[in-house]
């Protein structure tokens, strides 16, 4: 029973390493976001709408990121030797990823308002006597607006399931053969 336990170690250590690099390349993200404004040449009234997004897409990421610290570190401390412990693991890790996904789904409407504020930049520069809004934009901009949102679930539930689930799904393969039979 023993040797099962320390089995969970292997898919531990699987989960830690995505935990870190994802880190560092979310972190590495949100930071070039912030140069956007520059680099899309906003002008100031779109890097104002912009840079207050940002704002709180930089409080809601604090936030996320630093439970999952928190999982990462209390995750170190799996010893591997009850089944009680690895149970408490296996939900810990199902958590964390219900978190993750909630996060991901959080930054849809940053998503969405940047977009547009991009796209309505580039007509501003491109156009400056024209209207921002045209008539067809009525109709394409919630569709987009809704495909992206599609899009942004699929791949955030294939993501999360990619780098996390399977390894989870490994946890509680052992959790099962553990069982005590009836």
């Amino acid at each position: 029973m023993l040797e099962k336990l320390k089995k969970a170690h292997q898919p531990l250590d699987r989960i830690r390493i995505n935990m870190k690099n994802e880190l560092f390349y979310q972190s590495f993200a949100i930071l070039i976001m912030g140069f956007w404004p520059i680099y899309f040449k906003f002008n100031q009234q779109f890097s104002i709408a912009y840079y207050s997004i940002y704002a709180l897409l930089i409080m809601v990421s604090i936030y996320y990121f630093l439970r999952f610290y928190r999982f990462f570190k209390a995750s170190h401390q799996y010893t591997g030797n009850s089944k009680d412990n690895l149970y408490e693991l296996y939900y810990e890790i199902r958590l964390n990823m219900e978190a993750y996904k909630s996060f991901s789904f959080l930054l849809v409407p940053f998503a969405m308002i940047a977009a547009l504020l991009i796209v309505f930049n580039r007509r501003l520069l491109k156009y400056p006597d024209k209207q921002l809004m045209e008539a067809g934009d009525w109709i394409v901009i919630p569709v987009v607006m809704v495909l992206m949102t599609v899009f942004i679930i699929w791949a955030t539930n294939w993501w999360v399931e990619k780098y996390y689930g399977k390894h989870a799904k490994q946890i509680r393969k052992l959790l099962d053969e553990l069982k005590e039979p009836d």
